[in-house]
């Protein structure tokens, strides 16, 4: 499981570049800027293994500060699942959300709630799961690898945000940090995509 470290570990980095901002107002915009690359990088992966006990919705992130972005892979008591999307199921197996408790092999794996799973058709058993995370809306703490990695990335993503907020006395500053931080962003996401920079699967085990 990867090592949370506090919000405030980043707001060094992030002053340099705003350096009359408040604690509190940087450590908001950490946060939306550590988001905003976790979603778009997909960076921060961890595996999971957990009984499902209630198919129709099972929580699942458990993982402290973290919100889920996309399910990647998932396994039912050793059967693959599909992961979908709600509006999918409803257009492609219509009766989904109103069939009984079925028997036999589950086929996909959907979230009708945020940070949560479930199983269609709706079967009891043992999960393992991949899971693509970023940072919840109300973290207080981040991954430390985004410290180690990104923080030149995240801290400029920062400043982006609160220098073109309406009191900033230099909005063009912004929006120069945002187009860096926004190329910067495309660059990383080519290198994700294929393959030459990547995180290390952590695995932990829970019951439910």
């Amino acid at each position: 499981m990867v090592k949370m470290i506090d919000i405030d570990d980043f707001l060094p980095e992030a002053l340099r570049h705003s350096p009359n901002t408040s604690d509190l107002v940087a450590q908001r915009h950490i946060l939306a800027a550590a988001r905003e690359l976790c979603a778009r990088l997909r960076v921060w992966r961890e595996t999971d293994t957990f009984e499902v006990t209630a198919p129709d919705m099972q929580g699942v992130c458990t993982y402290r500060d973290a919100a889920i972005e996309k399910i990647e892979a998932a396994f039912l008591n050793g059967v693959p699942l599909e992961p979908k999307t709600v509006a999918w199921l409803d257009e492609n197996e219509p009766t989904w959300s109103i069939a009984d408790e079925a028997t036999g092999n589950a086929r996909y794996v959907t979230q009708l709630e945020p940070n949560t799973v479930t199983v269609v058709p709706r079967i009891a058993g043992t999960m393992k799961i991949r899971l693509i995370l970023k940072p919840a809306r109300d973290a207080f703490s981040l991954p430390e690898f985004l410290l180690e990695d990104y923080s030149d990335e995240i801290s400029r993503g920062a400043a982006a945000r609160i220098l073109t907020d309406a009191n900033s006395t230099n909005p063009q500053l912004g929006l120069d940090h945002r187009a860096w931080f926004t190329d910067r962003l495309d660059y990383l996401a080519i290198k994700v995509a294929k393959g030459q920079q990547s995180a290390p699967l952590r695995t932990k085990g829970s019951s439910f």
